[in-house]
């Protein structure tokens, strides 16, 4: 891995742990075991340093939700693997840092908006309209209706004001929340399909 792909890495790792405020350039540097004046030499400033992690970090959780397409057998699974992928990825994450970009770095911010509002809610209506191909999803559901609230749904589930960490368990709140979703869009084949998936979960 060269230099500048180090610092990146570094970067992103110490954000995801404590913020974006309390990280300054010297800390990268010392976790990096570089200069301060070689982190300057790849990165202009720390805004564009951010800037940069966030479009990382958001490129890789991209390509995973990509290889849960690839292997998935069919649109529960794929339902079920993504989920699974995205709170691996919100564990990962200490919440002042989306509060933080939100408020000090609007284009940094901006990436996180548009993987979103495009490539998610595009994703959630594929994954609805490949269900309703398979015959698992009702073909009744209006798309961009039911993707909407999908994604109200999963923002909610993440959202630590609505499902405190000191209270809830964030994997059984998100099966929860989708199996409810599930169950509200699948026909009986999809219904039976869900149900084996969970058996295999519990014995798991």
């Amino acid at each position: 891995m060269n230099t500048h792909d180090r610092i990146l890495e570094t970067t992103l790792k110490l954000m995801r742990m404590y913020g974006i405020k309390n990280v300054t350039m010297m800390d990268i540097a010392k976790e990096c075991g570089v200069s301060k004046k070689t982190v300057y030499e790849h990165f202009q400033d720390k805004d564009a340093m951010v800037e940069e992690a966030i479009q990382f970090m958001v490129d890789d959780q991209q390509n995973q939700l990509q290889r849960c397409h690839n292997e998935a057998r069919d649109a529960i699974e794929l339902l079920m693997n993504t989920v699974r992928v995205t709170e691996t990825m919100v564990k990962t994450v200490n919440p002042v840092l989306l509060f933080e970009l939100e408020k000090y770095h609007p284009d940094a911010w901006k990436i996180v908006e548009e993987f979103r509002n495009t490539y998610v809610i595009n994703s959630i209506r594929a994954n609805l309209e490949q269900g309703i191909a398979e015959g698992i999803f009702r073909k009744s559901i209006k798309i961009d209706i039911v993707a909407r609230l999908r994604l109200l749904q999963l923002e909610s589930a993440y959202n630590p004001r609505q499902f405190p960490a000191e209270q809830f368990d964030l994997h059984e709140v998100m099966q929860q929340v989708t199996v409810h979703f599930v169950c509200g869009v699948a026909t009986i084949k999809g219904h039976q399909l869900l149900n084996k998936y969970l058996e295999i979960t519990d014995e798991a």
